[in-house]
């Protein structure tokens, strides 16, 4: 029998923890506008903003107060942060990128924490320079950043094909894949029922003051 002051050993779930490396070798790999060093280096400075860890890169000033503030308080972004980045000489579109890294690591660092396991290292950063993928189709629409289409939670990123491709097989293993995502008859055969999951989602997005 366990003791009740033992703790329960953390959570594990195989198809869950490789996605979660996959995603993890990719925020290390070089996207549109950074280096695999400079993207690790966001997903670090991200965990101490958060608190989750005691030190990390120096950044320039406006890329370490973007960071820090998509990290661990979101919800008081605002339009002048993006201008601030623009205005610093830095393309809009690598906010998106910045965004996306730490968006992703977060979402990894939360499941840690949520069933009570370790953070994961970050793997060595890919060598080499950034590689433009940019859909030439993005526009500034009723968003901050060019999106494809009207701008909503789905295509928040879209501008950046290699940013949605690198969150979609991790989104589909910790909640549901595309397809079924505005199917809210199909149970997703998971330990919580659809509408707890969607409980879950909500409320979470209401404490977050997700506008989407």
């Amino acid at each position: 029998m366990q003791e009740l002051w033992e703790l329960p050993a953390p959570f594990a779930d195989p198809a869950i923890d490789d996605a979660i490396q996959v995603a993890l070798m990719a925020l290390a790999t070089p996207g549109s506008f950074f280096t695999g060093a400079e993207r690790v280096g966001f997903a670090e400075h991200a965990r101490v903003a958060r608190g989750l860890t005691a030190s990390g890169p120096s950044l320039p000033a406006v890329v370490a107060t973007a960071v820090a503030r998509v990290a661990s308080e979101a919800m008081n972004s605002r339009s002048t942060d993006v201008d601030a980045w623009v205005a610093d000489g830095r393309d809009v579109l690598s906010y998106v990128e910045m965004v996306s890294v730490v968006a992703l690591i977060s979402s990894i660092d939360s499941y840690r924490i949520g069933v009570g396991a370790p953070l994961d290292a970050f793997p060595e950063p890919v060598p080499g320079g950034p590689v433009p993928a940019v859909d030439e189709r993005a526009v500034k629409s009723n968003s901050w950043v060019p999106t494809v289409g009207v701008a909503l939670a789905p295509t928040a990123m879209s501008a950046l094909p290699g940013e949605g491709a690198i969150k979609r097989p991790l989104a589909a293993t910790l909640y549901l894949t595309d397809e079924y995502v505005h199917k809210y008859d199909v149970e997703p055969g998971r330990e919580l029922t659809r509408p707890q999951m969607e409980f879950v989602a909500s409320r979470t997005s209401h404490l977050n003051e997700c506008f989407f």
